[in-house]
């Protein structure tokens, strides 16, 4: 059963660019030994995660665990392709994530 979980571990996964072999690497250097297998159940509503997994998970994908666990998020449906790109970015480069905090903390300030 495809669940609101499933659905954005799937999805925070291909956002991530990170392949199921990836995540499995990154659950295993947080102690969480787990198959690929394990990961399909998760992202098809076949099994649910336990609460330390999903902290991992929320770890690895850069995410709060409310947004893993949330009913709803009005704030994804008013993304623009454009800031998903960003956001992707922004995710996976740790440059581009500097660079980005240090101009909102000077935007911050001229405010």
């Amino acid at each position: 059963m495809v669940t609101r979980l499933s659905t954005r571990l799937k999805e925070l996964r291909r956002i991530s660019s990170l392949s199921t072999a990836q995540v499995i690497k990154e659950l295993k250097n947080s102690n969480l030994d787990y198959s690929e297998q394990s990961i399909y159940k998760w992202e098809q509503g076949n099994s649910i995660p336990s609460v330390d997994i999903i902290i991992a998970l929320a770890k690895i994908y850069k995410c709060n665990i409310s947004y893993l666990l949330d009913e709803e998020d009005k704030e994804l449906n008013k993304v623009t392709v454009n800031e998903s790109i960003i956001l992707k970015q922004f995710r996976n480069d740790y440059l581009f994530r500097c660079i980005t905090n240090l101009l909102m903390r000077m935007s911050s300030r001229n405010i």
